[in-house]
């Protein structure tokens, strides 16, 4: 018998249509409060539509897809909605492992599943159900730790869905790995959609991949204080296993922008896809386990490649892509060969250089693996996660969607000129407590975080447990 969910699992799986109807329930608005915290729930909450907003108007002929993490996991088997619930969930975080050929659960009970799009997004799709032109955007949820050729087919399905429904053109939006998603489907089947697809934008998406991922993968979720909270309950085992996230890795030498003439990789100093050269001190088995997924996601972005350049232009030309910059950034790792094992010897190379391709970017996304060939592009100053919410964002996505030409998009059309434009209201993030922008602080090393005596464990578990660190439940590692 299927357990019901409790009200808080029944809030986090709705889409964003019924997420404030829920909240007229007051026990369901006390639980969700005391879950994302007082300040991120005030936030929240004061994005409802109100009744002159119009929610709901036009077709509902956008289909959106999240980033890594945006899409949350819930488990018959495991019991609940989880992934998002850090207190609750942390001592089950590590049955999220794939098998080694990444199709399914280590637990064959567990059937997780993904549920909704993360609530972080919720100014922008207000932005979309508001527009006058839409009546909102549907969800794609999917389960971002399996690779991307595990969702195509589900998402073929509901763009045909929505073209059947609306009898219109479906328009695509995916932001960070939600746009990879959504260019490998589009790979995969888009001899069947191109007639259905009408316009996409993808927003802040990592096309060529993100040197962060490198950084996790070489010193466990490195980077910032949240995700080390996380790191000390995801082992890194399960972590070398979530090939969908390693998908993001930075393409190989030879496909990433800058290497395609035999130059030197500007990620790294090492080959990235090479297992033995992490130096992660893996014996025979987990080595050979992580070179099958550097081999099969440098055949995805090989594969991905080479299909965008065969590309009729006229299917390019229906692409705007939205990147930010102006943000530290990791942007190369470097092994100093007198200490080539010892990650506290490598340089890790973060500090920006405005508009320099690989040296400037979004908090995420190096500014070169942004910049899609033959595709209208627009720049604005952000940091990753916050990138939808941020208002002339949610414009120029908009002015897209309708019809607009490149000339009637507001953001800038070069880099120079977003490091040279005023902020404005309508250049911050409208949730920054939700996405996480606010709460990133410069990149350093978390040595407490990464080897934690039981002391500062069982502490940080009691800081869990008494709710002092709800935002955890917010965190994005992309």
């Amino acid at each position: 018998m299927k357990r019901e969910l409790t009200k808080l699992e029944k809030f986090l799986t709705a889409d964003y249509d019924a997420q404030f109807a829920l909240l007229a329930d007051a026990e369901t608005k006390s639980e969700v409060q005391s879950w994302m915290g007082t300040d991120a729930f005030q936030q929240f909450f004061s994005h409802a539509p109100s009744a002159a907003s119009h929610l709901g108007v036009g077709p509902k002929n956008i289909l959106f897809a999240p980033g890594v993490m945006g899409s949350t996991l819930q488990s018959e088997g495991l019991g609940g909605v989880w992934w998002l619930d850090l207190v609750r969930a942390r001592d089950k975080l590590n049955e999220l492992r794939l098998t080694d050929d990444g199709a399914r659960e280590i637990d064959e009970d567990a059937d997780v599943k993904p549920g909704a799009v993360d609530l972080s997004y919720v100014p922008f799709r207000k932005a979309i159900a508001t527009s006058g032109n839409f009546g909102g955007s549907i969800q794609f949820p999917y389960d971002w730790r399996k690779s991307f050729g595990s969702s195509v087919d589900i998402c073929r399905k509901q763009i045909n869905r929505i073209f059947d429904d609306y009898q219109k053109p479906v328009h695509l939006v995916g932001h960070s790995m939600g746009g990879l998603m959504i260019r490998e489907t589009l790979r995969v089947h888009g001899k069947e959609l191109w007639k259905k697809v009408g316009r996409i934008v993808f927003i802040g998406t990592p096309h060529y991949g993100s040197t962060s991922i490198a950084g996790y993968l070489k010193n466990h979720l490195w980077g910032w204080e949240q995700v080390g909270v996380l790191a000390m309950f995801l082992s890194r085992e399960t972590f070398r296993s979530l090939r969908g996230v390693l998908s993001l890795l930075p393409a190989p030498k030879g496909i990433y922008p800058g290497t395609r003439n035999g130059q030197e990789h500007p990620c790294a100093n090492f080959d990235m896809y090479d297992a033995q050269a992490w130096k992660l001190d893996l014996n025979a088995s987990e080595t050979v386990k992580l070179q099958n997924i550097l081999d099969e996601v440098k055949q995805f972005y090989t594969d991905l490649y080479n299909w965008h350049a065969s590309l009729l232009q006229e299917y390019k030309d229906r692409m705007l892509m939205i990147a930010g910059v102006g943000q530290e950034t990791l942007f190369r790792l470097e092994f100093d060969t007198a200490f080539w094992g010892l990650w506290e010897k490598t340089k890790k190379i973060t500090r920006v250089t405005p508009c320099d391709v690989n040296r400037d970017g979004d908090g995420r996304v190096p500014l070169a693996s942004a910049e899609l060939e033959d595709v209208t592009i627009r720049y604005v100053i952000g940091e990753h996660g916050g990138l939808p919410n941020i208002p002339s964002v949610a414009l120029d996505t908009l002015t897209w969607l309708s019809g607009g030409s490149a000339s009637d998009l507001k953001l800038p059309k070069t880099c120079t000129g977003a490091q040279k434009s005023h902020l404005s209201a309508d250049d911050q993030s409208a949730a920054p407590l939700l996405e996480g922008s606010t709460t990133e602080s410069k990149f350093r090393d978390l040595p407490d975080y990464e080897n934690p005596t039981p002391e500062f464990r069982a502490k940080i578990a009691a800081d869990l447990d008494a709710g002092r660190i709800p935002q955890i439940n917010l965190v994005k590692i992309l």
